[in-house]
């Protein structure tokens, strides 16, 4: 909004909800003034859409409320546009009003009154009566007039208490300057209104015995008393009982006027636990809040982690070292917000737990929160004063418990991340992040000493390990070990080195010296179905996930699913390590496996389980489809429908590296759980990544595979994985064996009558025979599968075919034949916009060019073949066909262009962990200076056949 807007518009909350400017007034009501009030309400604090809709219209909630909410606020933006085009600004999750402390009726009553109270505080009456009449005379009549909405009723209660209480403070203010006879008038038109209100009825009656009207004084009570017994069947409160006593005796000694206070300098700080270590990075940040303070905001820190981090040991130890930057002292409290067996403390407690320590006498404490937060806020103005909010639970319970004037520091520490006040109050946001090994160590020698883990250096490092970096794991296990001082640390250490009893071993018998218990406290503090999901992700077999997965474990649409994630994650009970990835520290996960083994029945986990494999298997297949989508049977196996899960190839190549270690997992749980047709489908949807760039994994895989192709039963499942099994050993350089499965795939596809799968078959065994450097034994099978392609009329194979048969005549140095198959094959790839059969045809000839010395055609089939490679993502090739570049250049005289070839496969081969193929090609590179010998010919092969 512009300045000019700030300074025009003003907004009444006190009376009839209106919008003024300089040209006039607007009276809002209807949902378009509920909408206001409720933003004017939050004023410079963000509201979400969510609770629009439910202040708006309360439960059950209407069709599409987003949709709704958003055409009330472009009503009311039009309605508002006099006061300023961004009055009401988008930010997410929902809107907020901007307004400087003059522009709300509300906001300068608020101020009023806790200047008032400042005034009255400090012994000056007059002046506080002054000031509660400017705030008292901002009310036009009933709060919220017109306005309807489920949020109303609760909201005129909390006004109308605060107009209450600023009536009841103004009366003792008249009381203390003498001015009886007109507290009296004000005081029981109060009374009148509200016939149970002892406060009131107190003030009066001391009015009016202050007076001289002791029988006026007395009947107040008895009609008081009265009614509260017939209605409430209760007596009056004990201080009103003791008022009506004395007057009863006469007792007209004068109540002591309020004497200014004199503050005292809190110096609440707790002392810090005696063992610390690390945390610079953090410490950093605090020292620059302190010292980059401003006169514009007061300094915020919010310190987060999950229980057992060392939160709060991080900000008394920067406190204590830092003392001397606060001379007007330091506040504490601990708020309880996750404490075992404990409710969070009310901030109403808090604040007066900090008035008190600055001076306040009880008696002068208002009754009423925001009262307190006020007159909290006067006494801490203009002070260098630290602030330390222990083991918050929200930003409701700390938002009051906040300075309001530059000068001061607060630091908070909760389980939960607090976003929102970063978002409305500008806090610095610190996460911590567990212990690393060598600082785990440390504080480790710290609480037993060099000498005892000296002495037993295995099991330390058994503590270390298993602790996960969590402070008060360190603090359980080391005191756990001063218990019994000559026990050996191997008896911990063995019994953290079962996850089955780890968390047994990480407690005390002490709420609050106990892992399990401080996990408890934040899983109990979830939101239902976020505790579900919490849950749930402890049954994954791995620690990393993605919002896919635990969408699938949850049985929920992702967008629900990430609702949840972000819940769990702002309560630091997981990390977003990445975006759209999920990871849990390591004792996190152990302890939401047992929520789940308590907390879900055992279908629910088989179901969340199989869920989990399921769409494993079809986002696999469909990555599979995208990285090759001209691959035999992929709609028999994988079905034809498959979700757009990817949108190109590449995408789902990064899936694949994501989710490689996740995929395994799947597959052998899914084979501990007994769905063997998952297991075998996902060998199949992993294998085009495998055959590319893990060649080991691919044949695990198959044989986990086959064995449970072999528990189905079905000629169809054992084919395949005796074709696929085969094929992975052929190229893990386990020829035999290889040839093995294939020939017991070929017969199963002959009693199945399969000509397709007898053709494939064919093609894998030619391939088999040429990893054994047996090129004459291999031709036939290739034959035969041309043959069978060219039945079953099949031309991309049928090129599959052609290429084989090229290659075999290659080797077997018939070039003419080798080239002219090889054309046919390059013709039908590039009429069916086949790239990976082109680019691997085009490496074939670029072989034979080579042999047949022509080296500038060589290069150009290379050239034209790494092209499509990096087109195509395939890097694992395309570190084959720089080597062969590297070969060519090298044999016609072209050393630096052989070099950078070479040194870009060999990068390729590193990343690959491609360990033989980069030896070679470093040997190339070092004996680049030695001359030319006669040429041997190229160096690997394009393996046409194993596309």
């Amino acid at each position: 909004m512009s300045s000019e807007g700030l300074t025009r518009a003003r907004f009444r909350l006190l009376g009839p909800v209106e919008l003024q400017t300089e040209t006039g007034h607007v009276v809002l009501t209807g949902k378009q003034g509920a909408l206001l009030t409720i933003l004017l309400l939050s004023a410079n604090r963000v509201v979400s859409v969510q609770r629009l809709a439910e202040s708006l219209w309360g439960e059950p909630l209407p069709n599409s409320p987003s949709s709704r909410v958003r055409m009330l606020i472009s009503d009311l933006r039009k309605t508002c546009a006099a006061a300023g085009d961004e009055l009401i600004r988008t930010q997410r999750p929902g809107y907020v009003v901007r307004l400087a402390p003059d522009q709300l009726d509300l906001a300068r009553f608020l101020d009023g009154v806790a200047r008032a109270r400042k005034a009255a505080t400090a012994g000056d009456p007059e002046t506080a009566v002054t000031r509660y009449d400017e705030a008292l005379g901002l009310w036009h009549g009933a709060p919220l007039v017109g306005i309807d909405g489920s949020f109303v009723p609760a909201e005129v209660a909390r006004l109308e208490e605060l107009r209450l209480e600023a009536v009841e403070e103004r009366g003792s203010a008249m009381l203390a300057t003498g001015r009886h006879a007109e507290a009296v008038t004000e005081l029981t038109a109060v009374v009148a209104d509200h016939p149970l209100r002892e406060s009131a009825h107190g003030q009066l009656m001391l009015a009016l015995h202050r007076s001289g009207r002791r029988a006026d004084a007395l009947a107040v009570y008895r009609r008081l008393r009265e009614r509260i017994s017939e209605e409430l069947g209760l007596e009056p409160e004990r201080e009103l009982q003791q008022l009506h006593q004395r007057i009863l005796t006469s007792d007209s000694t004068p109540e002591p006027r309020p004497r200014p206070v004199l503050s005292p300098i809190p110096r609440q700080l707790p002392a810090p636990p005696p063992h610390f270590v690390g945390r610079e990075r953090e410490r950093a940040e605090l020292d620059r809040l302190a010292r980059d303070r401003t006169r514009n905001s007061v300094a915020i820190a919010t310190i987060s982690a999950t229980g057992g981090m060392g939160k709060t040991s991080l900000a008394l130890h920067w406190a204590h070292d830092n003392s001397d930057l606060f001379p007007d002292g330091q506040l504490y409290v601990n708020l309880h917000g996750f404490d075992p067996g404990s409710d969070p403390l009310p901030a109403h407690v808090a604040l007066r737990h900090f008035l008190g320590s600055l001076g306040v006498p009880a008696a002068a404490i208002p009754a009423g929160e925001e009262a307190q937060a006020g007159l909290y806020r006067s006494l801490v103005a203009d002070r260098r004063l630290l602030v330390v909010l222990d083991n918050a639970r929200d930003v409701a319970q700390v938002e009051p418990l906040l300075p309001g004037s530059p000068g001061c520091v607060v630091v908070v520490t909760s389980r939960n991340r607090l976003p929102g006040l970063n978002a409305t109050r500008g806090a610095s946001l610190i996460g911590l992040d567990a212990l690393t090994p060598v600082e785990t160590r440390r504080l480790l020698g710290r609480h037993l000493g060099e000498s005892r883990i000296g002495a037993d250096p295995d099991s330390a490092a058994a503590l270390v390990e298993h602790s996960g970096g969590l402070p008060l794991a360190i603090s359980v296990l080391s005191a756990r070990a001063a218990m019994h001082p000559g026990f050996p640390l191997s008896v911990l250490a063995e019994e953290l080195s079962s996850p089955a009893t780890r968390l047994d071993a990480l407690q005390t018998g002490d709420l609050n010296a106990d892992l399990r218990a401080a996990f408890t406290s934040s899983y109990e503090a979830l939101h239902p179905g976020t505790a579900r999901l919490f849950a749930l992700l402890g049954l994954a077999p791995w620690p990393d996930i993605s919002l896919r997965s635990a969408a699938a474990l949850a049985g929920l649409p992702a967008s629900r699913t990430r609702v949840s994630l972000r819940r769990l994650e702002a309560a630091n009970l997981i990390q977003q390590h990445r975006p759209g990835r999920y990871r849990t520290h390591d004792l996190v996960r152990l302890y939401s496996a047992e929520r789940a083994q308590s907390d879900l029945p055992d279908h629910e986990r088989a179901e969340a389980l199989t869920r989990l494999v399921d769409a494993y298997v079809v986002t696999a297949c469909a990555g599979d489809r995208l990285l090759n989508p001209n691959r035999p049977f992929a709609a028999r196996i994988s079905g034809e429908a498959v979700r757009e899960e990817f949108e190109d190839a590449a995408s789902a190549w990064a899936w694949f590296e994501d989710e490689q270690s996740s995929l395994i997992a799947v597959q052998r749980h899914a084979e501990r759980l007994g769905l063997d047709a998952a297991v075998w489908r996902l060998a199949w949807a992993m294998d085009t990544y495998h055959k590319r760039c893990q060649h080991e994994l691919r044949t695990r895989s198959w044989e986990t595979a086959l064995a449970a192709a072999e528990r189905l039963g079905r000629p169809g499942p054992r084919a395949f994985s005796h074709w696929y099994l085969g094929y992975a050993y052929a190229q893990d350089s386990r020829a035999d064996d290889g040839l093995e499965h294939l020939l017991l795939a070929f017969e199963l596809f002959e009693q199945e009558e399969d000509r397709a799968g007898q053709a494939h078959t064919s093609h894998t065994l030619g391939f088999a025979w040429l990893e054994r450097g047996a090129p004459e034994r291999a031709l036939p099978h290739i034959e035969n599968a041309l043959r069978l392609q060219r039945e079953l009329r099949d031309p991309l194979w049928e090129a599959n075919a052609l290429s084989a048969a090229g290659w075999c005549h290659a080797k077997l140095g018939h070039y003419p034949q080798a080239r002219s198959y090889c054309e046919q094959a390059l013709e039908l790839f590039q009429k069916h916009e086949d790239l990976n059969g082109e680019s691997a045809t085009l490496d074939s000839l670029g072989y034979i060019a080579h042999w047949a010395g022509q080296h500038d055609q060589a290069l150009d089939h290379y050239g034209r073949c790494l092209e499509l490679r990096e087109q195509l993502g395939n890097a694992y090739q395309r570190a084959d066909t720089l080597v062969r570049i590297g070969d060519v250049h090298h044999e016609t005289g072209r050393p630096a262009a052989a070099r950078e070839a070479w040194q870009r496969a060999l990068d390729l081969y590193h990343k690959q962990h491609r360990a033989v193929e980069a030896g070679n090609v470093q040997e190339k590179i070092r004996r680049l200076a030695a001359p030319p010998s006669a040429p041997a010919g190229p160096s690997g092969h394009a393996a046409p056949a194993d596309r």
